[in-house]
């Protein structure tokens, strides 16, 4: 049974912290009282516009940005129909709904997922995205205790103008400063492949997504590689390293003539 009168407290303490020290705060209550693993924060405008927050842990950050590398997941599926996701075992293979991201979350340990939105009458701000490293569904308390947390949450983005960060209005955007969960290098990496291949930035984060799995790199590297500019994508889909051979990966076409503007130089 869980001490109902305890969480609140937990919560209006993690509520009046303030900051995004006030986000984490709620994480942990949940952590604490309902219990879960671990819980995350992440603000989002869609698939492709998630911001984190606070993790309470290796696991849920890990969790956060496999949903982010992907495009797809409980968080997605969440924030875009405005209604809970609630999975028991993340291993069941009788759910197919996200294939590739289920393998890869249960390879952090992780078996229940709960995913609630974050929003304020038709207005989505994000998700709140817990686990437990065991499988199980959540009981009629549990639940009732994880909304609870769910106000709390939505309290705090909404006190601390954190809704307006991925919708252009950068006011909010100091909120972030200093999270190492910060995604600001893979947005300037989108900005940069537009312009190298003449993309659209959706279809450029595209690419910076399938050329992560294609190597099984986390897209937060791939990104990094194309901001030193290590890293480009010709327009013809194509993947070349600045100091090394041609990247192997599903895009690169294996064409000569492929070199990087000055290599014929170089070379002579």
């Amino acid at each position: 049974m869980i001490d109902r009168g305890g969480l609140s407290q937990a919560l209006a303490t993690a509520v009046a912290v303030g900051g995004s020290a006030a986000a984490l705060a709620v994480c942990r209550a949940v952590v604490s009282w309902v219990p879960m693993t671990g819980a995350a924060i992440t603000l989002m405008s869609g698939p492709d516009g998630q911001e984190p927050v606070c993790a309470t842990d290796a696991g849920a950050a890990r969790i956060d940005e496999l949903q982010f590398d992907l495009g797809d997941g409980p968080c997605v599926e969440s924030f875009t129909t405005g209604r809970a996701v609630l999975v028991s075992d993340i291993t069941d293979g009788a759910d197919a709904r996200w294939p590739v991201f289920a393998a890869a979350a249960a390879a952090t340990g992780a078996r229940g997922m709960f995913v609630f939105p974050l929003s304020v009458g038709a207005a989505r701000l994000g998700v709140l995205d817990c686990y437990r490293d065991t499988p199980g569904s959540l009981d009629d308390d549990e639940l009732a205790a994880a909304l609870a947390a769910v106000d709390a949450a939505v309290w705090t983005l909404l006190e601390h103008g954190a809704a307006s960060t991925l919708d252009g209005d950068r006011a909010g955007s100091d909120w972030f400063n200093g999270s190492p969960l910060a995604r600001a290098e893979v947005h300037q990496a989108t900005g940069m492949l537009s312009v190298q291949a003449g993309l659209r930035p959706g279809a450029a984060l595209a690419r910076l997504r399938a050329g992560a799995f294609a190597t099984g790199r986390p897209i937060a590297e791939m990104a990094a590689d194309v901001v030193s500019r290590r890293l480009r994508l010709d327009s013809d889909g194509a993947w070349h390293s600045t100091t090394a051979p041609p990247m192997t990966s599903t895009y690169d076409t294996g064409r000569p003539g492929d070199e990087e503007p000055g290599d014929e130089e170089k070379r002579s």
